[in-house]
């Protein structure tokens, strides 16, 4: 009887969840610069990578073969971009790159397009993205209607709007926020963190404060008009990603990983693991794992996160930036390196 109790024991404690059996793998991708942000087009994996002192962008195909797109900066600038985010329609491949620099250290702003060939960056006016009444830009997202670049611009009530700036004969144009949803007021003031497609539009997350109460909220974009929603019982929405008319939200609320899933005006949040989210951290976009809505985030190493459940990531370690899936495949960029599910 002693025997049988003993194997249960050891049959139970090997199933926990902390046991080395509930543990992913994953396998590194080598690559010959620091990732910093991946894209999607067609089946290939698009990664923006900086070397030391200058940005590169390469493409990685389905059987692992990794190639380097011709990158021609037009700006001093854009020679030393980090990338801020890059989107693509499967055609035109959309970039935002940005360096610090000049007398107040501003993030001096760069705009790249072109596919898989070759990227250029088309250099605009200062007053496009800078100078006076210059917020920052979040990054890039593809709409049916073209790409748009989100935002921060100074608002004519109080703070910053949210802005939106459209694509056209190789000039950005930032649209008017005054009269819609993005646009802050002294008694209502919003901050977008996150960009991401949602259908033919676009999804921004973030925040928003009123009256000294502080809430996560969400603006979306249906091609032709912005509608807002505030999130349930959360302080940030950090990130999101849509996919099957559904978009999945994480952020934080109390100093704990938050969860939103839904669209337009309906949003339910999810229960999850007990996972600190600090203010100064931020979130890799939900992935589907699987049929699983799943988030890659570093909480005493890096876990996959999904409603309910916790498992250890075996490889990945240090602060997760960005995830993607292309053709069946899940990436990741943690601690500095690209990962791929194993």
């Amino acid at each position: 009887m002693r025997r049988l109790t003993l194997a249960v024991l050891l049959v139970l404690a090997g199933c926990s969840s902390g046991g080395a059996d509930n543990s992913v793998g994953f396998t590194a991708v080598d690559l010959t610069a620091t990732p910093e942000a991946l894209a999607t087009h067609n089946d290939l994996l698009v990664i923006g990578t900086r070397a030391v002192d200058h940005p590169e962008l390469v493409t990685r195909s389905p059987d692992g073969r990794v190639s380097n797109s011709r990158l021609t900066p037009a700006t001093p600038y854009g020679k030393e971009a980090h990338w801020y985010g890059i989107t693509s329609d499967g055609m035109t491949i959309t970039g935002v790159g940005g360096e610090r620099g000049g007398a107040h250290g501003n993030v001096r702003w760069s705009a790249w397009t072109g596919d898989t060939r070759a990227i250029t960056e088309k250099p605009q006016a200062f007053s496009t993205f800078g100078g006076y009444g210059a917020g920052e830009l979040i990054g890039p997202v593809r709409t049916a209607a073209g790409p748009l670049i989100i935002g921060t611009w100074q608002s004519a009530k109080a703070g910053l709007d949210i802005a939106a700036w459209s694509y056209a004969a190789d000039t950005w144009t930032r649209q008017p926020s005054a009269g819609t949803v993005l646009e802050s007021s002294q008694e209502l003031l919003r901050f977008p963190l996150a960009v991401t497609q949602n259908g033919d539009g676009a999804l921004v997350t973030g925040w928003q404060i009123a009256k000294g109460i502080v809430s996560a909220a969400v603006w979306q974009y249906d091609g032709t008009t912005w509608t807002t929603a505030t999130l349930p019982d959360g302080d940030a929405a950090l990130a999101g990603r849509c996919w099957n008319g559904t978009c999945q939200v994480v952020g934080r609320f109390q100093g704990k990983l938050a969860w939103w899933s839904g669209t337009g005006a309906q949003w339910r949040k999810l229960t999850t693991p007990d996972v600190p989210v600090t203010d100064d951290m931020t979130l890799a976009a939900p992935v589907d794992v699987n049929g699983t809505p799943t988030l890659f985030v570093d909480h005493g190493g890096v876990k996959l996160v999904s409603e309910n459940d916790e498992r250890a990531a075996d490889g990945p370690s240090g602060a997760v930036v960005a995830a993607e899936k292309v053709g069946g495949q899940v990436f990741v960029i943690a601690g500095g390196r690209l990962w791929r599910l194993s």
